[in-house]
């Protein structure tokens, strides 16, 4: 996760700290993932229901955050919605991956060890790389975007 050593904007400083907070959730989602298969399944089971539960309590009110106040800001500052298409999709898809560890999950519970824990790690696995790479492209990409104090591009744009 990126770091800045100029002055920070309040959005910035308010991003980088929520980042350091979804870090420590996908440290833990990682280790989960290394414990599939080596945990009894009732404690596997329990174990992916809280990482479940800190999806849905905080990760995904950081994604509404983004598509409801952050998206919209920087779609306004450059002046199209391209600059956050790659983003929104990268939600579409982490949430997708959490709907395939929600199902792992429940085959847990319900049928004890089986094939899918090995489906289970791969899910695990899969979405911590989702949503890595997505901190991470916002950090490089979108962020940046918030430190100019450019407004709307209408320079290209015909007079009317």
């Amino acid at each position: 996760m990126a770091t800045r050593a100029s002055q920070a904007p309040p959005v910035w400083t308010f991003e980088e700290h929520e980042h350091r907070e979804l870090e420590r959730g996908l440290n833990r989602l990682h280790d989960l993932a290394c414990e599939v298969g080596h945990r009894p399944t009732p404690e596997l089971s329990l174990e992916v229901l809280d990482m479940l539960r800190w999806l849905d309590q905080v990760f995904e009110p950081h994604i509404a955050w983004e598509e409801g106040w952050l998206y919209p800001e920087i779609d306004a500052r450059v002046g199209t919605s391209w600059a956050t298409r790659g983003p929104r999709f990268d939600h579409h898809q982490i949430r997708e991956m959490v709907e395939h560890v929600r199902v792992d999950q429940l085959g847990l519970a319900s049928h004890g060890p089986s094939d899918r824990t090995e489906e289970l790690r791969g899910h695990l696995f899969g979405l911590e790389a989702l949503v890595r790479a997505h901190v991470e492209r916002e950090e490089r990409f979108l962020i940046p975007i918030l430190d100019e104090d450019a407004q709307p591009h209408t320079a290209d744009r015909p007079s009317q």
